[in-house]
């Protein structure tokens, strides 16, 4: 794949459309801010928000030529470009008002700039980094000796063989139908990134929201300062500091104030100041209700040395590992055109046959609503939050059985951080190269393959992947919570 996501050989069309795709909501945005500008707010609101559905109408049913508003739009750069076009135009705001107006909050603008910065940069790198892809084996003999090996041990099943890739899964691993590939410690796949999260690049997503949080509570903060300069403060200033304040603006003309705006006093009149500026705001504003929620619950994941695939594996199945198929027939079912029938709009197409319970199948008559808005309900909704996969059938569970739930990876707050944070090397393993849970715990095989080194004579790495050897299977007692439902 080339650095736009896309595989090498299609035409140029299809990356021109992702291209586009991206840059879109950037120019949608500055129409929607300027409409709100210039119109009063009453008709500012309806047409900004008939702007916003042209866009996403442009995006789905011309570029994309989709029958519905929600089909296959998130394998595509279109939440990203909502992404990138938001910090654009809160950058603007803050070069082009906010750095002239606030000069005395020096700090929160230094604090406000670096947030901006690592933001933005570790929001590349969630998007272009590779999550961690899972190896397939390089030969037909390695292949046929991973699927001799697992059959011998009564393992082949849906959890440590992936049909799709023709390799053994590792675990913590998922298969990503949108990605097509197998991701090692899959978290979940992210349409806001345009990317899944794994081992790979998980802390790089973790790092983009939190400076996204910190960076919307700094923007909303210079915002509202700018309101609560008046000519009484600035005079005081002036009185001790010789700086210039020519260039701050007088206060709004109460006769200005628009005497329709349902808003305070306060901020009508910092409405009828600069519009663009609180317009900006007030989108920002609303991104900070799901991040917040998004943060929450990623750092809780990561104390605890979970997932969210994990926690939703917990509600669905009663452990973590994740629902296998009694034999590889088990997961064809998808590629057969009477259950492709059965994705859901708004639904990730990877866990669609998830909904339901966990011992229903996936023959039922699934019914569909036409309209105009059909597909733009509630579960498309919470798939773009990142929700869906503690609301949908049982999932929601999970949250409540956490606590409780038999954890091979869990070593306390402060290891699994450090775990988190160097990517395994804390446990000594590769996720993408982990097939079982040692007897003895994971630390305490770290401590012997340090000692069998120390005794060879040679020094190794110090990351090293555990048990690496497709063969080296152990008994399914030695994976904890990590056993197929056909096996418990």
């Amino acid at each position: 794949m080339d650095e736009y996501g896309v595989k090498r050989g299609k035409p140029l069309s299809d990356r021109n459309t992702k291209i586009a795709i991206f840059i879109m909501p950037t120019i949608f945005f500055y129409l929607m801010f300027m409409t709100l500008t210039l119109l009063p707010w009453y008709t500012g609101i309806l047409l900004a928000a008939a702007e916003f559905f042209g866009m996403h109408h442009i995006v789905t049913r011309v570029l994309l030529n989709k029958s519905t508003y929600t089909d296959s739009v998130s394998q595509t750069p279109y939440f990203a470009g909502i992404i990138s076009g938001s910090m654009i135009w809160v950058l603007y705001c803050w070069i082009t008002r906010l750095v002239q107006q606030t000069q005395y909050h020096s700090f929160a603008h230094l604090m406000f700039a670096l947030a901006v910065g690592l933001c933005a940069y570790n929001f590349f790198r969630a998007v272009t980094l590779d999550p961690g892809t899972c190896p397939k084996p390089t030969s037909d003999e390695e292949l046929k000796s991973v699927i001799e090996d697992l059959a011998s041990e009564g393992r082949l099943n849906g959890q440590t063989f992936c049909i799709q890739c023709m390799a053994r899964k590792p675990l913590r691993s998922k298969h990503c139908r949108v990605c097509d590939k197998c991701v090692a410690r899959s978290d979940h796949h992210c349409p806001w990134v345009w990317n899944c999260v794994g081992s790979n690049n998980h802390r790089q997503f973790l790092l983009f929201v939190s400076t996204l949080v910190v960076g919307i509570v700094l923007f909303d903060y210079l915002t509202w300062a700018c309101k609560l300069l008046s000519a009484q403060i600035m005079d005081s200033i002036l009185m001790h500091f010789p700086v210039d304040f020519s260039a701050l603006p007088a206060p709004t003309d109460p006769s200005e104030t628009s005497p329709s705006c349902p808003l305070p006093s306060d901020l009508c009149a910092m409405t009828a100041h600069d519009s663009f500026l609180v317009s900006v705001a007030v989108w920002a504003t609303l991104q900070l209700t799901w991040t917040s929620i998004l943060l929450a619950s990623q750092l809780w994941q990561v104390a605890r040395q979970m997932t969210t695939l994990e926690v939703s594996n917990l509600g669905r199945y009663g452990f973590m590992g994740g629902r296998g198929g009694a034999s590889l027939s088990g997961q064809m079912g998808h590629r057969h055109q009477r259950t492709q029938d059965n994705v859901l709009p708004g639904v990730d197409t990877e866990d669609t046959a998830l909904v339901n319970d966990a011992g229903s199948t996936s023959s039922g008559v699934v019914h569909r609503h036409s309209g105009v808005c059909a597909g733009c309900g509630s579960g498309f909704l919470m798939n773009l939050l990142g929700f869906d996969r503690f609301t949908k059938g049982k999932a929601v569970d999970g949250l409540a059985r956490a606590g409780k739930a038999s954890n091979p990876f869990d070593q306390g707050i402060v290891r699994n951080c450090k775990d988190f944070w160097t990517a395994g090397r804390e446990l000594g393993v590769e996720y993408d190269k982990l097939y079982d849970v040692p007897v003895e715990g994971f630390l305490e095989a770290k401590r012997r393959r340090g000692r069998e080194e120390e005794e060879d004579g040679v020094r190794k790495p110090s990351r090293k992947g555990l048990f690496m050897g497709f063969g080296l299977g152990r008994a399914s007692s030695s994976r904890g919570g990590y056993e197929p439902v056909s096996q418990v």
